[in-house]
């Protein structure tokens, strides 16, 4: 009780009577015996619930060497012959280690199997976010799919126009160019998907691409309806900027090329 740490776990008269009456029935039975199963699952039962009180293990290891000189000091006092007081001390060192052994191993099985059960839980979550994020690729492939076909009928639509009669040829023509970049872009999306789901590396230019498509397709559109000049040169400079970058990022070497 002279230790305010330890003091924690004894604030009542009755933990303490109960500790004592405890140590004493362990004490008795570490030095009557006998060593069983029955013996090394007591001890074994004694170190998880130190544990579980939150007990620190060096706490254990330094009653457990109170408790020895505390038995040296009767060993001392009790037995005057010098040869069987030594014998009884290391018997009495071999009781305590083994003792401090069994408590000791209790608190390491204890954390290796939270840390297996931790490692499991995250193996678990892993393995299922990985298998979620394969499906929702798995539907952005098919939704990149079914855009595709929407945009090529769209493009036999516009394609059509350009030999029917009536209209201006050129706007036609612009537009259709429009459409068929967004194809082009769509099967660039598409194919890195596929590559991605075989396991490949994820290519960063396909979205940089994407954006040069979208600026050159908002070039045309713009030229057709007659912007003012200050649009026109901020998205051909948009397009200027993300060509660099596309063919910076292009002549970049990786690991897969």
């Amino acid at each position: 009780m002279d230790y305010p740490e330890t003091a924690s776990f004894f604030m009542t008269k009755d933990a303490s009577v109960k500790r004592k009456d405890s140590m004493k029935e362990w004490l008795l039975g570490s030095l009557k015996g006998p060593f069983d199963n029955r013996y090394l699952s007591h001890l074994r039962h004694v170190g998880l619930k130190h544990m579980k009180k939150k007990i620190p293990i060096h706490w254990v290891t330094a009653s457990m060497n109170y408790k020895r000189e505390y038995l040296y000091n009767i060993l001392d006092k009790e037995v005057a012959d010098a040869p069987r007081r030594s014998g009884l001390t290391r018997s009495l060192d071999k009781i305590l280690d083994l003792n401090l052994d069994i408590m000791s191993s209790s608190y390491h099985e204890e954390e290796i199997r939270q840390k297996f059960l931790s490692e499991r839980l995250d193996s678990n979550l892993i393995s299922f976010a990985e298998k979620f994020a394969y499906g929702i690729n798995v539907v952005l492939v098919l939704a990149l799919l079914g855009l595709s076909v929407s945009i090529i009928a769209l493009f036999g639509s516009e394609l059509a126009s350009v030999f029917s009669p009536g209209g201006n040829i050129t706007n036609k023509i612009l537009t259709s160019l429009g459409t068929l970049l967004i194809i082009w872009v769509m099967v660039e999306l598409i194919d890195t998907e596929i590559r991605y789901l075989r396991g490949q590396s994820f290519r960063i230019e396909i979205f940089i691409s994407v954006g040069l498509v979208a600026f050159i397709r908002e070039l045309l559109v713009s030229s057709l309806g007659h912007e003012s000049v200050e649009k026109l040169a901020i998205t051909l400079l948009g397009v200027l900027i993300l060509g660099l970058v596309y063919y910076l990022v292009s002549r970049t070497p990786t690991p897969n090329k």
